[in-house]
């Protein structure tokens, strides 16, 4: 400023207006072009970040997209797991069934063995003593009946033991009646058969029956 300043001291009056004119001139041209080169420079900026921003709204709308898809995919395979998970739990729930019925039949099989192992022990027993029994003992009669009695009861699986054998001419699958002095009681048929003793089950229908020691019985 300091040099235009001292040109124009320099200058005639007639010159310098027309100095100052250019000056001015050439002010204004310097500054318009700069002007302009820094809006294209701002419309460029302003058109790269605009550009910018719209690629990073599709990335945004991607990234969204896929997080969308990856909640459903994952509220699905989590309905998935819980439903397997309370498959699993029923499968759990009725094996335990399974193995606690099995067990509980297991159970009733080996005491139904071991009451029968007893059974058939007593009636081994019974039939070698009535095989030593004197002949003078016996009473022998023409009756057409068969006779008896009840030596044994079990209850629980519904069994007599009773002191008719094979060598009285009782045979498997026969049927005898049960009394309790004159009063009929119910009806068993032999299962296992020794020579002076008989297993007998009781029939479905007397089952409820009660049955005692020295109850009668007689096959017809």
């Amino acid at each position: 400023m300091k040099v235009v300043s001292k040109l124009i001291s320099k200058l005639t009056p007639k010159v310098r207006p027309k100095f100052l004119a250019a000056v001015i001139i050439a002010f204004l041209l310097v500054t318009t072009t700069l002007f302009y080169i820094l809006k294209e420079q701002e419309k460029s900026l302003r058109i790269f970040t605009e550009g910018q921003l719209s690629q990073t709204f599709k990335e945004k709308s991607r990234v969204e997209g896929e997080l969308r898809e990856t909640v459903v995919a994952k509220r699905k395979i989590e309905k998935e797991l819980k439903e397997k998970n309370r498959q699993i739990t029923l499968a759990l729930n009725k094996l335990e069934k399974e193995i606690s019925a099995r067990r509980e039949t297991e159970s009733k099989l080996l005491i139904t063995l071991t009451e029968k192992r007893n059974l058939e022990e007593r009636l081994q027993n019974f039939s070698r003593k009535s095989e030593v029994i004197e002949l003078e003992k016996i009473v022998v009669t023409s009756n057409p009946l068969l006779n008896g009695e009840v030596l044994d009861v079990n209850g629980q699986y519904r069994f007599i033991l009773v002191n008719l054998g094979r060598a009285d001419g009782l045979d498997l699958g026969d049927v005898l009646s049960v009394y309790r002095g004159s009063e009929f009681i119910g009806k068993a048929e032999v299962q296992r058969l020794e020579e002076k003793a008989a297993a007998c089950a009781v029939l479905p229908e007397w089952k409820a029956q009660e049955f005692k020691e020295k109850d009668l019985v007689k096959r017809p």
